[in-house]
């Protein structure tokens, strides 16, 4: 069944982006919430679609209206916990370069969550360590305060789960 269900939403990915990045907030907001559903019944099935949904609900959440920013934020937090897919961390780490404080804070927010979510030996690879490490070293240096006090929050997270590789 999820093989299907991935194929075809698969082949819906474009006209579902074009949703969520409409100007029309119901537009947008119910293309958000069919990805929710998708994800919540997907579950770890997911992993095909996340390249053609997250860099969207990124995007997202780069924008000024609070209404977009906060669907696009509530949902690539689900992303996270419903799928638990360590792909997701290099979308989140690349946002930490982005413009937009609320997006940073959204990426810095979602690196936490997967801290908090993953299984352990998923972050501990040496690709991820490192991946988690340059989010720490880039939130530790940013501009806004409530990056830098999420960028505090990664560390002690990451300082609990791998602490041979702390310094």
């Amino acid at each position: 069944f999820a093989t299907e269900m991935v194929a075809g939403v698969r082949s819906l990915s474009r006209p579902i982006n074009h949703a969520m990045n409409s100007e029309r907030s119901r537009l947008s907001g119910s293309a958000i919430e069919l990805v929710n559903a998708l994800l919540a019944g997907l579950g770890s099935s997911f992993e095909p679609l996340v390249s053609l949904f997250m860099p969207t609900l990124i995007g997202l959440c780069g924008r000024t209206n609070k209404v977009f920013t906060s669907r696009a934020k509530a949902c690539i937090l689900a992303v996270i916990e419903n799928t638990q897919l360590p792909s997701i961390l290099p979308y989140l780490a690349d946002s930490l370069t982005q413009k937009s404080a609320f997006l940073r804070l959204v990426a810095a927010e979602g690196v936490l969550a997967c801290l908090n979510c993953f299984n352990p030996p998923d972050i501990e690879k040496d690709t991820r360590a490192r991946l988690i490490e340059d989010v720490i070293k880039l939130t530790a240096r940013d501009a806004s305060a409530d990056v830098r006090r999420a960028g505090k929050m990664i560390f002690e997270a990451y300082k609990a789960l791998l602490p041979d590789r702390v310094e």
